[in-house]
């Protein structure tokens, strides 16, 4: 099964340690490789200061936990340093896409993309969450779609393939 979470409902929960009991940050920015698959985050410091803990980071490999309250790893020793590493990158080449708008397959406009859902075990991108508009975000929720349905990057807008007529 898999466990997909948003981007930015993990941004900011709190990172707490299993055997040491203590909590370390807080997730910030997602850690990308060259497919654009999350590799781990970036720490905030307590408080929200970014001092020396901007340079240090948790890989998706040793979170235990991540949903939008917590984020548990094993131990202190889950915190690797982060030295601008070139094998993770803090932009994902599709971070462009957000914002922009998603037809449907008959040309219908069915929102804009306003965030990137992963999943958690591989850290492989599933798909994007789309907003219609404040007032319909909250009637009605927020669409989902996946890449596994077939999505198209055109220069101006995202063809969705097949989307949840719902």
């Amino acid at each position: 099964m898999i466990k997909m979470i948003r981007i930015q409902e993990c941004k900011g929960v709190p990172v707490v340690c299993l055997k040491d009991e203590g909590r370390l940050g807080f997730v910030s920015d997602p850690l990308y490789d060259e497919q654009n698959n999350v590799k781990g985050f970036l720490l905030d410091g307590e408080n929200g200061f970014t001092g020396k803990f901007r340079k240090k980071y948790i890989a998706l490999e040793d979170v235990l936990k991540l949903n939008d309250s917590v984020c548990v790893v094993y131990s202190r020793d889950s915190v690797r340093k982060y030295e601008g590493r070139k094998k993770f990158k803090t932009e994902c080449s599709l971070a462009e896409v957000m914002g922009r708008g998603v037809l449907s397959k008959n040309g219908e406009n069915i929102g804009v993309i306003h965030d990137m859902i992963f999943d958690i075990e591989t850290g492989a991108l599933e798909g994007f969450e789309l907003s219609r508009g404040f007032i319909n975000d909250m009637l009605e929720g927020r669409r989902v779609i996946f890449m596994r349905d077939g999505v198209e990057f055109g220069e101006e807008y995202i063809i969705a393939r097949s989307e949840d007529d719902e």
